[in-house]
């Protein structure tokens, strides 16, 4: 295979996995590194339970923000929403604790399905740990790969991350791990002991 088709392979899922998929509400799969860097905030946070929304055809959430690992302005968040169904990549949420990751859509947090929004003790530790790092690997790119492409070594400032033909992230040990710059200022994944 010539490296310009490599090439136009690797652009084509690039581009084609990093954009959600529009049909229904189906999100395509990122790195949590990915998501974490993608979003306006990363916080823990206890769902309180439901309060009237201000704002129509939005559900809100009152929460009380337990740990702050990203966000862009220091306002107190208070209240989430999320679109009112799952239809629209509305979230339903139950009391209790939440690593919760995404935009800042008019000054408010609008969550859905595509999102970072997990129960806290479903997170594993390394999950937990890398939350205070992945901002440090933030001017890292991970990009998707397939069959061979996965074994190019790019020597920039992106790391591959392996996906199956479902478009399934399907690399244990990039999920386990996160990419941060090295010497020269290229890119690679990192484990760091639990």
């Amino acid at each position: 295979m010539s490296a310009a088709v490599t090439l136009a392979l690797l652009f084509f899922w690039s581009v084609a996995l990093n954009e959600q998929v529009t049909e229904g509400c189906t999100c395509l799969p990122k790195h949590p590194q990915q998501q974490f860097c993608a979003s306006d905030i990363v916080i823990r946070a206890k769902v309180i339970g439901t309060v009237n929304s201000t704002r129509p055809q939005l559900t809100a959430y009152k929460i009380g923000t337990i740990q702050t690992y990203k966000q862009l302005d220091k306002k107190r968040i208070q209240v989430i929403y999320t679109r009112s169904t799952q239809t629209f990549c509305g979230i339903n949420l139950r009391n209790g604790e939440y690593l919760l990751s995404g935009p800042v859509q008019d000054g408010s947090v609008v969550l859905d399905l595509c999102n970072r929004v997990e129960p806290w003790n479903q997170l594993s530790r390394v999950q937990k740990m890398y939350l205070s790092r992945y901002q440090s690997g933030c001017v890292c790119e991970i990009s998707p790969c397939t069959g061979a492409s996965c074994f190019i070594e790019i020597l920039q400032k992106k790391c591959l991350i392996r996906v199956n033909n479902s478009f399934s992230l399907d690399d244990e040990e990039a999920l386990q791990s996160i990419c941060l710059p090295g010497s020269g200022g290229f890119c690679s994944w990192t484990k760091f002991l639990e």
